[in-house]
């Protein structure tokens, strides 16, 4: 991985990644409460009634048209049989139902009861704390943590988070730059050894009378580490996206290295100083 300008210390280590998050847990729907369920003595009701009413029917036909003596009272016997029977069956099979569900309540484990475990003895949610600006998730979370707060002794409202926009701002107005070769430009913004080696860059492009095009550039930065050396402070980004990045002979304007077409992968790390303490940030590495 070839290096401009300095890191400091860290110049000859490889910068730290962003870990990916972990997803949020989808939280399960609550079902809605069933209804109760309608009472089991309605359902012998039909049938009984309708024995009932074909009894009186049966009853009123046998008068009204003279049916009388042995007839009519044993047509009576067999509709109130009937009914007797009808009645007795459904009461046996409601008993069996309620005894099937004493059966199955009875049968049923009461739930262990709960243990206690880490996270319900005060310990911090652990996603959280890595989407908290002093935590994001490194591999070395302690150094990054530490490296923070020596930055916010003399500059108590340093915000990596919101940094990243000026990280980004930086990145296009350095490419924009060096396409046009006017690294003027960026005096106030870089440190004066990487001042040096794009001057030097530039100059090189123009000795073989080439031109730099940069275009559609689309970017994320994320802090990955912040550290304080020898009264310096000191943060390193992880930049990642894609943009046009192609060169062309400016006689011919014939392509030499890149694609005017294909959007180029972006990854790099950019890191950036000052003296510590409310000072401007410059960029002092492209890595």
């Amino acid at each position: 991985m070839s290096v401009l300008g300095s890191r400091g210390v860290r110049s000859h280590s490889v910068p730290a990644r962003p870990v990916p998050r972990r997803p949020e847990p989808v939280p399960v729907p609550v079902a809605a409460p069933k209804a109760p369920p309608a009472r089991r003595g309605r359902e012998w009701i039909g049938p009984l009634g309708g024995v009932a009413a074909g009894w009186l029917v049966a009853a009123a036909l046998s008068g009204g048209f003279g049916l009388e003596g042995t007839s009519a009272r044993l047509l009576h016997q067999m509709l109130l049989g009937g009914a007797i029977f009808v009645f007795a069956m459904l009461l046996r099979r409601r008993r069996g139902a309620r005894a099937q569900e004493v059966e199955r309540t009875v049968a049923l484990p009461e739930p262990p009861p709960p243990v206690a475990t880490g996270d319900h003895l005060g310990s911090p949610d652990r996603s959280s704390a890595e989407r908290s600006i002093g935590s994001p998730a490194l591999g070395d979370g302690s150094s990054f943590d530490e490296g923070l707060r020596d930055i916010r002794r003399k500059d108590p409202k340093f915000d990596p988070t919101r940094f990243t926009g000026y990280i980004e701002m930086v990145f296009s107005a350095t490419h924009h730059a060096r396409a046009s070769r006017d690294v003027d430009s960026l005096r106030d913004r870089v440190t004066p050894e990487l001042y040096g080696e794009l001057r030097a860059q530039a100059e090189r492009l123009r000795s073989l009378g080439h031109a730099r095009h940069v275009e559609q550039i689309e970017i994320r930065a994320e802090v990955t580490e912040a550290w304080h050396e020898d009264g310096r402070d000191y943060v390193t980004a992880y930049i990642a996206g894609s943009m046009l990045d192609y060169t062309v002979d400016e006689a011919t304007d014939a392509l030499v290295d890149g694609s005017k077409t294909v959007l180029e992968n972006v990854e790099a790390f950019w890191t950036f100083t000052r003296p510590a303490g409310l000072n401007p940030w410059m960029l002092s590495a492209i890595q």
